[in-house]
């Protein structure tokens, strides 16, 4: 299934009860920004996925500024809201990256039928349709998990195949240079990385570029098998997975830990 849908592509399908819509909004700088905007106003009939008490697992002194949940936890979660491996699952954000990282975990798990909303709620609002202050409530499920751990490197995995494969820095530029780190104890880039940052994949509107412009962009990883790609936390880079899922490059993997976890491990890092 391709992993991002357009809204005019949608419209056929938002009266009908073959949707179960999850609400990704969140803001780094203000925690608590989704879970208010959910309360306010949401696509009729969603519930709300938060980056940090639902898209990742409890801090901890390594593992990164947003560790994977469990596969327990991600589990627990999907049955308290009701979610079954036949539903259609359609996220959204104000535009993309949190979205991303909540389509990358239900991949993980297993699940089929998932795809982000281009161009987030706004793009929902511009077809003038149902949104409410209201929560829908759904019956708990059983969901049976098929998790796809070839997705995943783990941080010693990383360690050992850290000569052998690509390994893509998403974030900006001048945090992969080391000109500024805004949020992790050293700055620079894990030794080998190549740079792609996740924000040349997307329009300013919060869409996917069109595949001309994707291929260029990705001339260099798309021959290379397995490539393994980390952001800061393990969020950002999600939109690169999907923009290359978009390409049919389905063996890419994710550092969930990212650079916050490598240098949470005194690992050296790089700025040439």
């Amino acid at each position: 299934m391709f992993p991002t849908i357009q809204m005019a592509d949608l419209q056929q399908l938002v009266r009908t009860d073959q949707i179960r819509w999850f609400d990704c909004r969140y803001d780094l700088q203000q925690p608590e920004y989704g879970r208010n905007a959910f309360s306010q106003q949401h696509v009729e009939g969603a519930q709300h996925l938060d980056l940090m008490t639902d898209l990742s697992g409890p801090l901890d002194d390594v593992g990164g500024r947003h560790p994977l949940p469990s596969k327990e936890a991600w589990q627990q979660t999907l049955e308290q809201h009701g979610v079954t491996p036949e539903d259609f699952v359609v996220l959204y954000d104000d535009g993309f990256p949190y979205a991303a990282r909540a389509w990358w975990l239900f991949k993980w798990i297993g699940h089929e039928r998932v795809v982000v909303l281009e161009g987030g709620f706004s793009a929902y609002l511009a077809f003038d349709l149902p949104v409410t202050d209201e929560i829908t409530r759904y019956p708990s499920s059983h969901y049976p998990p098929r998790f796809q751990d070839e997705m995943l490197v783990s941080f010693d995995q990383l360690k050992e195949q850290l000569s052998e494969t690509l390994l893509v820095d998403s974030r900006a530029p001048d945090r992969y240079r080391g000109e500024v780190e805004p949020l992790d104890r050293v700055a620079g880039h894990i030794p080998g990385a190549v740079n792609c940052y996740f924000e040349q994949a997307l329009s300013p509107e919060g869409r996917l570029r069109d595949a001309e412009d994707l291929k260029e962009l990705y001339a260099d990883i798309l021959p290379i098998e397995a490539p393994i790609l980390y952001c800061g936390s393990g969020v950002t880079a999600c939109v690169n997975v999907i923009a290359l899922h978009s390409l049919g490059k389905t063996d890419v993997r994710l550092y969930a830990g990212s650079y916050s976890d490598w240098v949470s491990r005194d690992q050296d890092v790089s700025t040439s």
